[in-house]
C-alpha cells in the first residue's frame, strides 16, 4: 500500500478509536489530520483527564495527587501558566514602550498590579468607598 494510503488508514483508525472512547497516540508522521493547534487540543485533553481523575477520586490522596499536578510549586500547571502570562505581559509591554505608548502601558501595569493585590479599584488609595445603600424591600423575616 502506498505511504499516503497508510497515513490515511492510520488516521482513520485512530479517529474511530478516539470516538469510541479510547486513548490513542498517532505518530505525527502518520497523522494526516495534524493541525497547528494540535498542542492546544492535547492540553485540553490533559485538563479534561485531570478533571475526570478529580471526579473519580476515592481518597484524599487521589485528590491531593491531582491538586499537586495542578499547583505544584515549580512543575505544576498554575506556576507554568503564571510564567506564560508574565512573559506575554512583559513582551507586550516592551512593544508598547518601543512604539512610544508608555503611558498606556504604565496605566495598564497599574491596573494589573491592583488586580494582583486583589484590591477593588474603588478601595484604592485616595478614593472613598460609599457605604452600602439600605435595602428598600421590607424584611421578610418577622417575629
Amino acid at each position: 500500500m502506498p505511504v499516503e494510503h497508510q497515513r490515511h488508514g492510520a488516521t482513520a483508525a485512530a479517529h474511530a478509536l478516539l470516538l469510541a472512547g479510547y486513548s490513542v497516540h498517532v505518530a505525527p508522521s502518520l497523522n494526516t489530520l495534524a493541525a497547528p493547534d494540535g498542542d492546544r487540543q492535547a492540553a485540553r485533553r490533559y485538563l479534561d483527564r485531570l478533571t475526570e481523575r478529580a471526579r473519580a477520586a476515592e481518597t484524599d490522596q487521589d485528590i491531593a495527587a491531582v491538586l499537586a499536578e495542578i499547583a505544584a510549586p515549580e512543575e505544576g500547571l498554575l506556576p507554568q501558566f503564571l510564567q506564560s502570562l508574565i512573559s506575554t505581559w512583559a513582551t507586550w509591554g516592551e512593544r508598547r514602550r518601543e512604539d512610544g505608548l508608555d503611558d498606556h502601558a504604565r496605566r495598564i501595569t497599574q491596573i494589573r498590579n491592583q488586580a494582583a493585590r486583589h484590591t477593588p479599584p474603588a478601595a484604592a488609595p485616595g478614593m472613598s468607598v460609599p457605604p452600602p445603600a439600605p435595602s428598600a424591600a421590607p424584611s421578610a423575616r418577622r417575629r
